[in-house]
């Protein structure tokens, strides 16, 4: 498990970099040089917060709704238009003395002055919306972390592994020596030769998969935190360590998470979106009054001697617009409802994920006391039956069945460790922890 003070600098260094995310430009960056270095678990977080393509990805769906400000701010300020002609017209009948040259130029300027609230309406759906990618920004960073976590204990899970099944080689390598001493001395038949060579080759077997199944987590960790899978990296273990801990009850993990969770918190964002949307859309049932501005000339010379402005002061009422209205307000409508479901939805599946989470806690912590007894059993049935075969009472059926089952006990207690620590990991995920408060 990992300790009071590694969760500390874990997750202070995880929300350093989630903060980053959210207000520098530049927040994705190449992968850094980590070739043959030795990574702790915070090393790991920083790093994929930093390379991880979802960061970056999620950071400019951020900034492409940020934009968008000054593009409704639009409304609150006037507008401008310089146009500028020519027309030649054909010479004919009564107009025969006329020009035939119109030369037209102008500057005009319009400004709204009363919309019914639609443009303060629209920058407040935006900042909502604003609000609800910030909250996915976030989300993505929580997701980044589990998955660097697990992949970090799966790695070091593997190793562990890796070292029962040579620890099990070197011993079925001295099981067979002892075989072939026995059997030179007339104390054993050849089958008990015969049976520790093929429980030798079972034994290399496997190693050769653990140490494949060490370079897959391996490869499984640098594309979680970012890194091309063939980067060449150790990782440190000293987090971690096969204590258990005490375990809260579950609904206190749930009302946590409701007050936690990013999606949830985003989802009630988007539902203050669509409602400010909603009076948006009912502005265009009410009149709107602009002022529109002009000074130019239209002239037969392209230097007339008058110019001409003009203001014009306009109110635009609603008449047979209001049934196309009405239809965006309903479907705005129900779009909210659709949100508003959605965030019921959001909620039961939070807490079937921390259920699961939890669950999976309690059965991991469970399981480390058995696995411990279990292997501390193993290991005194391997004593006796080496020492039988030594004397020559026992045969080399109980030692490869005792060996064995030392090395599954091992296996389970290795895998019931580090599943303590995965299980935490998915636990704090599923409560929304990780981007601050993470230890209160």
């Amino acid at each position: 498990m990992i300790d009071v003070k590694n969760q500390k600098r874990i997750f202070g260094i995880a929300s350093y970099f989630l903060i980053a995310c959210l207000f520098v430009v530049n927040a994705y960056s190449q992968p850094p040089d980590i070739e043959g270095r030795t990574l702790t678990l915070e090393e790991c977080i920083s790093t994929g917060l930093k390379t991880n393509p979802s960061a970056e990805i999620s950071f400019q769906n951020l900034k492409a709704v940020q934009e968008k400000i000054g593009e409704a701010k639009q409304g609150y300020y006037p507008s401008f238009k310089f146009s500028s002609s020519y027309t030649y017209t054909t010479p004919s009948g009564s107009r025969a003395s006329s020009s035939p040259d119109s030369y037209d130029a102008r500057l005009s300027a319009k400004q709204t002055l009363f919309d019914a609230g639609a443009t303060s309406n629209l920058i407040e759906s935006i900042r909502h919306s604003i609000e609800a990618q910030e909250y996915d920004v976030k989300k993505t960073g929580l997701d980044i972390i589990q998955n660097i976590k697990i992949a970090f204990y799966e790695v070091l899970k593997k190793r562990d592994i890796t070292g029962v099944t040579k620890t099990a080689l070197k011993s079925t390598e001295k099981h067979l020596e002892q075989a072939h001493a026995l059997y030179n001395e007339g104390l054993t038949p050849r089958s008990d030769v015969i049976k520790a060579e093929v429980q030798l080759s079972n034994a290399r077997l496997d190693v050769i998969k653990a140490e494949n199944a060490l370079l897959l987590a391996k490869a499984n960790l640098a594309a979680a935190i970012g890194l091309p899978v063939t980067t060449n990296f150790d990782i440190d273990a000293h987090a971690v360590n096969g204590q258990a801990l005490d375990l809260p009850a579950l609904k206190d993990f749930i009302i946590l998470a409701y007050s936690k969770r990013p999606e949830l918190k985003g989802t009630q964002s988007r539902v203050d979106s669509a409602e400010a949307t909603i009076k948006q859309v009912k502005s265009g049932l009410y009149p709107n009054i602009s002022l529109d501005a002009s000074y130019g000339w239209q002239e037969s010379n392209f230097f007339p001697d008058d110019k001409k402005w003009s203001a014009v002061l306009t109110v635009g009422i609603p008449v047979f617009e209001q049934l196309t209205t009405k239809s965006k307000m309903n479907q705005a409508a129900a779009n909210l409802n659709r949100l508003k479901a959605t965030k019921a939805q959001i909620m039961r599946n939070i807490e079937l994920d921390v259920t699961q989470a939890w669950l999976l806690l309690k059965e991991a912590v469970e399981r480390l006391d058995v696995t411990k007894k279990a292997l501390e059993h193993s290991e005194e049935d391997m004593r006796v039956s080496e020492g039988r075969y030594k004397e020559g009472i026992g045969n080399i059926l109980e030692v490869i069945d005792a060996q064995t089952a030392l090395t599954q006990a091992k296996t389970n207690y290795v895998i019931a460790t580090f599943d303590i620590a995965d299980a935490k990991a998915r636990l704090d995920r599923a409560v929304g922890k990780g981007i601050q408060e993470e230890n209160k």
